[in-house]
């Protein structure tokens, strides 16, 4: 994982925003930064620029996106359906913590699901990606595009509002969940797919570079079900052993599918 060596931070304009923006990098706990004084060099670097947030470490790059959170918010608004919802069961007013954000786009699905009076927190133990996933979300509406169906403008109006419903958290979860009262979220979920990236899949492979590796705990598990009120959620490669290691039974579903969902019901 990279994120422990220093990360060049640049701003592309003499802009008072973006400033600002480089200011709030410079604030975040955990983060490495040295100030790009040149052209850049071989470290990593992190470029804010009128367009958004860059994360550049060779030829692989990291943005804060929606990404298929669009697509799948799109079908549900349409009456569709959806696997993660299928499995979280969140609605209106739950309390959700994602206790493995990445880039977040399951998180914003459970934002969605769970409506104004729902509350959301969400752990990254990667400090970069935590920074750069809170600097997308307290800026959403910049990356909306311009024009767009009706259909697409619910929708991204849809994930503006849960976007705000979000509180990122940076850190170990298991350190995180510890301090939390007994039976006081309705659902907890884990996502550690970067642990083992899929290499056909160019959204995530760079993420493998600052994401965490590490297995999940028991412990990490034991915690989730002692702050659950209904149920913890786990999403793993299809066929995987953790769901048995860890105590979960498999959902059935998503035949075709290169991931399943695995659940504890308290």
């Amino acid at each position: 994982m990279l994120s422990e060596s220093p990360i060049l931070i640049r701003t592309t304009h003499l802009d008072s925003q973006l400033q600002e923006r480089l200011e709030w990098f410079l604030r975040q706990p955990g983060c490495n930064w040295t100030l790009a004084r040149s052209e850049k060099g071989d470290q990593p670097e992190l470029t804010i620029t009128r367009r958004g947030v860059f994360l550049l470490n060779g030829s692989e790059r990291i943005a804060f996106h929606p990404s298929m959170a669009v697509i799948r918010l799109m079908n549900l608004l349409r009456g569709g359906y959806d696997r993660y919802l299928d499995a979280t069961q969140l609605k209106d007013g739950d309390s959700l913590i994602d206790a493995t954000l990445g880039l977040g786009t399951d998180t914003l699905i459970g934002a969605w699901a769970v409506g104004k009076s729902g509350k959301v927190q969400a752990i990254e133990k990667s400090p970069i990606l935590a920074a750069i996933v809170q600097d997308g979300l307290r800026h959403f509406s910049k990356i909306i595009p311009g024009s767009i169906s009706k259909d697409k403008q619910d929708t991204w109006y849809a994930l503006t509002q849960a976007s705000q419903r979000i509180k990122v958290y940076w850190g170990e979860h298991r350190d995180y969940l510890s301090c939390i009262p007994d039976n006081s979220v309705d659902v907890v979920y884990f996502d550690p797919m970067f642990r083992n990236t899929c290499k056909k899949s160019d959204s995530i492979q760079p993420l493998h570079s600052w994401s965490n590796h590490s297995p999940l705990e028991h412990k990490s598990i034991l915690e989730a079900c002692r702050i659950a009120r209904r149920r913890v959620v786990l999403k793993e490669r299809k066929n995987s052993s953790e769901f048995q290691r860890l105590g979960f039974e498999i959902l059935l579903g998503g035949k075709y599918s290169p991931v399943d969902y695995g659940v504890i019901i308290i």
